[in-house]
């Protein structure tokens, strides 16, 4: 121990004579290290201009422009002449394509460069050679852009790079629209928004890009609609049945997009059903069938055919995209996913279709509320919300229908035989309602789960349907009115109000018995609207024994409703609340 303190002793010494010896020396400056914040930015800036290889990119850009504009100067100058410099500025852009593949496979950060530039490059030197030189036919043309794009297309699912694709779609797409515009050739026009289509269709297997799919849908309904609005106007004005050469082979190729966009759509749900279906695939068969069933039904109208036999081709059509949806939707999958875009795309088409095979809407109307009763009991199976909805929009759809056929009273349509048809389309709302109220919606439904958990739009049901059955029983005064030999409008007026504090009372007492509080708001709601319509609309304008009528009614609705809803059952909350006040 002692030997230790000894050391000890003697180290302190030491280092107190090394302190005194050793002369004080300035400290160093210090060396001031780069933050974090200046490190990164730094590296993001390397990394844009290396890595990425920005500027290499805007380089080679830039050489491969001077190349284009000094091709572009000598033609204009004179020193060429303008077929040898449209034929040198296609080789040149397709050489640039080429160079974009070549660059893809050795994997070099300048082959979309390449590949870009080469195709804008082409698409352009085709519109400018055929509009401002008009050294370029139409046909050639259109062929030399549905190349340059196929060929972008090609190098991009040959490389698994989805922007040649897009590139290549949007440039042949655009430069066709601007060829011979506002004139342009229809069916070669048509023919490249189709071969823009199906490549959109296959760029999803890349990239998810709906964003292309629906600019080219978008630009395709829009020529065909200005292309069946052109030959709608010279069928109407024109006697000779001779077509022009540029608006022959409308129908075959509304036919062709037809098959395209549903094939497409069929497809994309089945190999989607595993995970997400694109919502484009899911409107993309009710947007097709009913854009391109209207613009043909537009040109049938003008005498380019019979539009019974449209009506029985929109039904076979709609009872095959109906067995599109039964495949799909007997998958067993959890909701159906998918299915019903089919389905309503057949609903919507039959809906269309029906009415031109009878000749009016009214006759056509109980099949379309049958078949929303058959949609929704298919609904069920799936256990799929959307076509439930599909089921509901339908019904009300036809009620709809049903009271603007039945609100006037005057249309030669209006006999026993409609309302017969009326009868049974009221007929099926209400049991529609039933039904929605006996099964419960399914729980995994994005619709009810989220929007409507309580099924509160089924309500929408019986309205459609008290209001159909409302003119249709309209429609039997005004008959029976006739028969007997009256006629007094205000008396027809009364007879309405009487109709409504009828239904009012009738409700009311199917709530009471079944206890439903629905049932019981909408009898309300109807005395209030006949309350309305008896004190500011029957005692203004009318007298004499139908405005008696019409008041009593009123009355004996209010004293019913008034009877019924003292007796109504209080709830529990209602009674135990009751109870501790008086406790």
């Amino acid at each position: 121990m002692a030997r230790l303190e000894e050391d000890v002793r003697q180290l302190k010494e030491r280092l107190a004579f090394l302190g005194e010896v050793r002369p004080a020396a300035a400290p160093p400056p210090p060396h001031r290290l780069p933050s974090a914040e200046e490190e990164d930015t730094s590296e993001e800036i390397l990394s844009w201009v290396g890595e990425k290889a920005l500027l290499p990119r805007i380089a080679t850009l830039c050489f491969l422009l001077v190349v284009a504009l000094a091709l572009r100067t000598v033609t204009d100058g004179g020193l060429l002449d303008s077929q040898v410099g449209a034929v040198l500025g296609m080789v040149y852009a397709c050489a640039l394509m080429g160079a974009g593949d070549y660059s893809y496979r050795r994997g070099s950060p300048l082959a979309p460069v390449f590949t870009v530039c080469g195709t804008l490059l082409l698409c352009s030197v085709v519109v400018e050679t055929h509009a401002h030189f008009d050294a370029l036919p139409t046909a050639p043309a259109y062929l030399i852009l549905g190349l340059a794009g196929g060929g972008a297309a090609a190098i991009g699912f040959l490389h698994r790079i989805a922007l040649p694709v897009f590139v290549g779609t949007l440039g042949m797409t655009l430069s066709a629209l601007a060829i011979d515009y506002p004139h342009p050739n229809f069916a070669s026009l048509s023919l490249i928004l189709l071969g823009a289509n199906l490549l959109g269709t296959f760029a999803t297997r890349l990239e998810r890009c709906s964003w292309l799919r629906w600019i080219i849908l978008v630009l395709t309904l829009l020529v065909l609609q200005v292309w069946g609005i052109k030959l709608e106007f010279f069928l109407n004005r024109q006697t000779s049945p001779a077509i022009p050469a540029d608006m022959i082979g409308y129908l075959p190729l509304l036919a062709v997009f037809s098959m395209v966009y549903l094939g497409s759509a069929f497809l994309g749900i089945l190999k989607g059903a595993q995970g997400r279906v694109a919502r484009f695939d899911v409107a993309l068969p009710a947007i097709a069938v009913s854009s391109i069933f209207l613009m043909t039904r537009n040109v049938f109208s003008a005498g380019l055919g019979s539009e019974t036999a449209l009506g029985w081709a929109g039904v076979a059509v709609a009872l095959l995209l109906g067995a599109l949806a039964v495949a799909l939707g007997s998958r067993f999958l959890v909701g159906a996913p998918g299915t019903n875009a089919f389905t309503t795309a057949a609903a919507i088409l039959f809906a269309l279709a029906v009415p031109l095979v009878f000749g009016q809407l009214l006759a056509a109307l109980p099949l379309l509320s049958a078949g929303a009763l058959g949609i929704f009991w298919l609904g069920g199976r799936w256990q799929s919300g959307g076509v439930r909805v599909t089921s509901y929009l339908l019904q009300i759809y036809a009620c709809g229908a049903l009271v603007f056929e039945l609100r006037r009273i005057e249309a030669p349509a209006l006999s026993w035989m409609g309302l017969g048809a009326a009868a049974v389309v009221v007929f099926c709302g209400v049991w529609h309602y039933r039904c929605a109220r006996r099964h419960a919606p399914p729980e995994k439904s994005a619709f009810f789960s989220g929007i409507d958990p309580e099924d509160r739009s089924a309500i929408l049901l019986l309205l459609a349907a008290l209001s159909g059955g409302f003119f249709a029983l309209r429609v039997v005064i005004f008959l029976a009115m006739k028969v007997l030999g009256i006629d007094d409008p205000g008396a027809f007026t009364c007879y309405q109000s009487v109709l409504v504090n009828l239904s009012a009372i009738g409700l009311m007492l199917a709530a009471f018995l079944r206890g439903s509080k629905e049932l019981r708001s909408v009898a309300i709601l109807l005395m209030v609207i006949g309350g309305g319509k008896v004190l500011f609309g029957d005692m203004i304008s009318t007298r004499g024994l139908p405005l008696v009528i019409s008041v009593f009614s009123f009355g004996l609705a209010a004293a019913i409703e008034s009877l019924l809803l003292g007796r109504w059952p209080r709830s529990e909350n209602t009674i135990s609340g009751r109870e501790m006040k008086e406790t």
